[in-house]
């Protein structure tokens, strides 16, 4: 996903450089998901916070659940929250296990607790030729490793 291209991924990434532009580094995920609230509030992006995204097995949704941190614009992309000292092939994973098992096509992982917002997109087209996830790199999925967010332009 180019976020050049994707107005709604650029808006999501512009509330959480908000965020992490007010607060900085240093605080818990719970801090940064409560101001990203605010700011989502603010730009009119329609969200759940603490989404339970069902499970489906060949269609059948299963007891399990996720709980996204957010999902946003109808459930069109999953918003991951961090706040570790870097993205980790461990983060990533989680994401696209989120985007194979709900069918939610875009999700944005996003770490605040580096001096430089990171983030990573995912969108499930690159990820659904990959039929084993727990074997398959970022590097293999096409996606680059944790970007830092210095402007909106990017």
């Amino acid at each position: 996903m180019k976020l050049t291209e994707n107005p709604e991924g650029y808006a999501i990434l512009g509330c959480a450089m908000r965020v992490h532009s007010v607060l900085g580094h240093g605080f818990l995920e719970s801090a940064y998901g409560d101001a990203l609230e605010i700011e989502f509030a603010k730009a009119g992006i329609p969200y759940v916070r603490e989404d339970e995204v069902r499970v489906c097995y060949c269609g059948v949704p299963l007891k399990t659940s996720y709980r996204a941190d957010f999902t946003c614009f109808d459930r069109r992309y999953i918003v991951e929250l961090k706040a570790v000292k870097t993205l980790t092939g461990q983060e990533r994973a989680q994401v696209r296990h989120y985007i194979k098992a709900t069918g939610i096509r875009y999700a944005i992982l996003i770490n605040f607790a580096t001096p430089q917002l990171q983030y990573d997109t995912f969108d499930a087209e690159e990820i659904k030729e990959h039929s084993d996830l727990s074997n398959v790199s970022a590097n293999a999925l096409n996606i680059p490793k944790a970007r830092a967010l210095t402007s909106a332009s990017d």
